[in-house]
């Protein structure tokens, strides 16, 4: 053990008062020793320098916060962006079907973009699986839209909507309709990446389809490239390389 200080060799080290020390050791904050007769009081300098710098507890790891995809067993970190790949429109419907009575099913606020075609067709199968539509609408459960001639306009559409919503929602882009209003690809990368960094918040979850029989080989790159996970013939992987980081919740 080290020399053991007294009082006022202690308070020059902590740099206080010989009084603030005796009240430290009274109120039983700072320990020390009591040394013969008189209980003198004196200190081991390890402990002290541990009273200046107390030892540091590691913080809880928090266990991560998954959502049901409407795949199958699938779950995924909350706020996840993911793609859809796929060369097959009944697998594409199946998955928009699933995805959105999935989270209607959990409560949540239900977003559709898509092609006026596309768009009836997944509606109108909710509708056979017993889903009332005009009451999901009127109630603002569920919100559709055709998509938006500029990236501006998509983004502060989508800004509104999600800010009207209290709890969690989850949003599905069938991405042709970027195709009918001709976008090019770096406005659709843009869209993609504003997802991540503008968009993307506790509570949200994004699925964007992209059909191979119709996209790019650039299109479908980027949309590896650009999500956090890629569903493909029913599987979720990773992508190629990690997206841009989310924005900080």
């Amino acid at each position: 053990m080290d020399k053991l200080l007294n009082v006022k060799e202690a308070a020059a080290f902590l740099n206080v008062s010989e009084m603030t020390i005796r009240r430290w050791t009274n109120a039983g904050l700072l320990s020390c020793f009591r040394i013969g007769k008189k209980r003198e009081r004196r200190f081991d300098p390890r402990q002290l320098q541990a009273f200046i710098a107390p030892e540091t507890v590691p913080p809880k790891k928090v266990a991560t916060v998954t959502r049901p995809l409407g795949l199958g067993n699938i779950n995924v970190p909350d706020g996840s962006h993911l793609t859809h790949l796929h060369d097959n429109q009944e697998e594409a419907l199946h998955l928009q079907v699933s995805f959105i009575r999935q989270g209607l099913e959990n409560g949540e606020t239900v977003l559709l973009i898509a092609p006026a075609a596309s768009r009836q067709r997944c509606l109108q199968s909710l509708s056979q699986g017993g889903w009332k539509i005009a009451t999901l609408l009127q109630q603002n459960r569920l919100h559709c839209d055709e998509g938006r001639e500029s990236l501006a306009e998509l983004l502060a559409y989508l800004a509104r909507i999600t800010a009207t919503i209290p709890g969690r929602f989850r949003l599905l882009g069938d991405m042709a309709w970027a195709g009918e209003k001709q976008w090019p690809l770096a406005r659709l990368k843009q869209l993609e990446e504003s997802t991540n960094t503008q968009l993307s918040r506790p509570g949200a979850l994004f699925l964007c389809q992209y059909d191979l029989a119709t996209c790019s080989g650039r299109e479908a790159m980027m949309a590896c490239e650009t999500h956090h996970y890629a569903v493909y013939q029913g599987r979720l992987t990773q992508p190629l390389q990690p997206p841009a980081a989310t924005a900080a919740s």
